[in-house]
């Protein structure tokens, strides 16, 4: 089973993305600050990482830059922020993202994109939305990205 580290200081928005993950059957652990993701990080050794951009502990490209340190360098990052600024996206880029969301997001999106970034080992047709067609591609409209 894959898994997966939620990283976002604010708790209810935790929840849903986590709900729908563990019902695509996804291993979901949670963090509700850079800190304590990077720790969750180092222990379980997560097959991707879904993380806030803006943490009252720092920054999440940060903690995203931290993880090389721990020979996490490898595992793909999907960066999620309720900040609407165009030089997130210069900032996010930095540390290469999986994915950027704005949010709020479409939580199906954002799990069809960790499908397929995993491979969608894990994710059924019911929860795909017709959107997903264009993964690997930019929709600067909703202000989202992802490769894959």
């Amino acid at each position: 089973m894959k898994r997966i580290l939620i990283v976002d200081d604010d708790r209810k928005g935790i929840a849903p993305l986590a709900i729908r993950l563990k019902a695509a059957g996804y291993e979901v652990t949670t963090a509700v600050n850079g800190i304590e993701g990077l720790k969750l990080a180092v222990r379980d050794r997560p097959d991707l990482i879904v993380m806030d951009v803006w943490m009252p502990d720092g920054l999440g490209i940060l903690t995203a830059q931290r993880l090389k340190n721990f020979g996490l360098a490898n595992v793909p990052v999907i960066f999620i922020t309720a900040g609407t600024k165009e030089t997130l996206w210069a900032i996010a880029e930095e540390v290469k993202p999986a994915g950027f969301f704005e949010k709020p997001y479409d939580s199906k999106e954002i799990v069809a994109s960790i499908g397929s970034l995993l491979g969608n080992c894990c994710i059924p047709v019911a929860l795909l939305s017709p959107q997903t067609k264009s993964h690997g591609k930019a929709n600067h409209e909703k202000n989202t990205y992802y490769r894959g």
